[in-house]
């Protein structure tokens, strides 16, 4: 599983990213949760709300009093599809999800003896990633969140609905490349010279122009709309992404981009989850955009 490869000077992604931040600021300082909890917490919010998969996990965190068994999902791990499924109201897929979550908490015990991840910290990233997707419900999405978000903090990029849709819409990826694959495509487009930090924001620039402006389609206030794929029908995909290599190039200055778009959005601030961060563990980027569907 090849996730990185060596790229040529000019990097799409290095020039893109610092459009992103003359449009949207740099993304705050996060909190980040134990890799357990935010591969829990990356499978309740895929194609869910953030304020949702947020409450939700909030709920789980006391439900199953994993601040008292210290920070260990114990009691998920052993509950019944019964007991797991009232608790997931308004999660997409909540019945597959009530399902997921203790089977692959129950998988990892089976492998490793106890309910932790953070022997994958000293792993390399490829390793690490096939570990986690052989676990029932694990994909490239929370494989990677929970690798890069996660207090792992592994030089991988996440690729959720949000950013995968910004992708596209960039002429990034395809026209009709899926998810997984975009999170495999995306990932060979990275600057060698960018840390897990550097992923780690590129993402949360991403997603906040994929939920702003790519969902509700071409929109003339949109920074990027002079190279949006959208609004390009009928160009042919060399010619858009000869647009956009030709944008990326020019001078900032002469296509200057409104500044701090996202000001008041949710991702200008850390998010704190009651409870949890009282432990010591809180505070995470859900890996989530506005639903959508299948």
């Amino acid at each position: 599983m090849q996730y990185t490869l060596p790229l040529a000077s000019f990097n799409r992604l290095a020039r893109l990213h610092q459009r992103l931040l003359g449009a949207f600021g740099p993304p705050p300082a996060c909190h980040r949760l134990d890799p357990v909890s935010q591969m829990i917490l990356a499978i309740l919010s895929a194609r869910t709300r953030s304020d949702i998969a947020l409450g939700v996990f909030s709920l789980l965190v006391q439900h199953f009093e994993v601040v008292k068994h210290h920070g260990r999902w114990t009691g998920l791990a052993n509950a019944s599809f019964h007991e797991i499924d009232p608790l997931l109201d308004d999660i997409t897929h909540a019945e597959r999800k009530a399902v997921a979550l203790p089977r692959a908490l129950q998988e990892i015990l089976g492998l490793r003896g106890e309910l932790t991840l953070d022997f994958l910290k000293p792993w390399p990233v490829e390793p690490a990633l096939a570990w986690l997707e052989r676990l029932y419900g694990v994909g490239p999405k929370t494989s990677t969140a929970t690798l890069n978000l996660s207090t792992l903090q592994k030089r991988i990029l996440v690729v959720d609905t949000a950013h995968w849709r910004a992708a596209r819409c960039l002429g990034l990826l395809p026209a009709r490349t899926g998810l997984e694959r975009a999170v495999r495509l995306l990932n060979r487009q990275a600057p060698d010279a960018w840390g897990a930090a550097d992923m780690e924001d590129h993402h949360v620039l991403m997603q906040q122009l994929g939920r702003q402006f790519c969902a509700k389609g071409p929109s003339a206030s949109c920074p990027f709309q002079a190279v949006c794929a959208q609004a390009g029908a009928g160009t042919s995909p060399e010619q858009k992404e000869r647009r956009l290599e030709d944008w990326l190039t020019a001078s900032p200055r002469a296509q200057a981009l409104p500044l701090n778009l996202n000001k008041n959005s949710e991702n200008r601030r850390s998010e704190k989850i009651p409870d949890i961060h009282d432990y010591g563990m809180a505070g995470a980027r859900p890996l989530s955009a506005p639903a959508l569907p299948s």
